[in-house]
């Protein structure tokens, strides 16, 4: 569903200007290559204009997101990160796809059976340009930190880390042990972006997202986070929501209410208190 949002976004269908992922259409299932094509269809023709706006909504909620991200990462390697580890990286295609990541390591940090469907995948696009290490971890069997580090990954050298659409689907304690590892890996100068909530759905959404196996069962406040980050010396730099992004990067034209809990939290790491 995040990479036919992002396709829907790269074919144009959204108000965030310039979008470009042209990565995305490549991760499609079947089914989301025909809603792709049917959507392009719509586009063309000018017709079925509530099922256009729908599917703009959808693509606007992936594009605004995901051009957060990307301005936060964009940052984190200016300011010295030598280094990017994705955790639960799914069908990301930052590698491929940002051309500030050219020469960095990139650790793509996800469930195997994941992995080896975008290992598959990834032999159809362009050559990255990052040098892509494929991580596969049993989250609940493997350490984070032993994983990284038999990986290759530095730890004396400062990491930009990315977690996007995963913390929303973690107890807290899962969480906490994740961001405990991250630190334990985190030279000072580090940056973590965190995508999480700040509400949990309704109850038709939430039911929704149960039936299909991703409940959402985490949710914190801005302060609640930055309360969870600063636990394990991460201090945050900047707290924004779709809101902000929605004026940043589309001018406010973007309708987007709905999805107003959806978060990212940008910290520093500068050592446990």
């Amino acid at each position: 569903m995040v990479a036919l949002g992002r396709a829907i976004a790269d074919a144009g269908l959204t108000h965030v200007p310039d979008f470009h992922d042209p990565t995305a259409r490549f991760f499609l299932s079947e089914k989301g290559k025909r809603s792709l094509a049917k959507t392009e269809q719509v586009m063309r023709e000018g017709t079925h204009r509530v099922q256009l706006e729908m599917a703009r909504v959808r693509a606007d909620l992936m594009a605004l997101r995901t051009a957060a991200i990307d301005r936060a990462l964009d940052e984190a390697v200016a300011g010295g990160a030598t280094q990017v580890v994705i955790l639960g990286a799914g069908y990301d295609g930052r590698a491929w796809r940002l051309p500030e990541l050219q020469g960095l390591p990139v650790f793509e940090v996800d469930h195997p059976a994941t992995q080896r469907d975008k290992r598959a995948r990834v032999t159809t696009l362009p050559s990255a340009n990052a040098n892509v290490n494929f991580v596969a971890m049993d989250f609940e069997r493997e350490s984070l930190d032993a994983v990284l580090k038999r990986a290759g990954h530095d730890r004396a050298s400062p990491t930009c880390w990315i977690w996007e659409g995963v913390v929303m689907y973690l107890t807290g304690e899962a969480m906490r042990m994740t961001l405990a590892a991250i630190a334990g890996r985190s030279a000072p100068g580090s940056t973590l972006i965190v995508n999480y909530h700040a509400a949990r759905p309704g109850f038709v959404k939430g039911l929704i997202l149960r039936l299909i196996g991703e409940p959402q069962i985490n949710a914190s406040t801005p302060q609640e986070m930055a309360e969870e980050l600063g636990s394990v010396g991460l201090v945050v730099k900047e707290d924004s929501g779709m809101q902000d992004w929605n004026q940043r990067f589309a001018q406010g034209r973007a309708k987007v209410e709905r999805a107003a809990y959806m978060r990212l939290a940008v910290a520093r790491f500068v050592g446990r208190r």
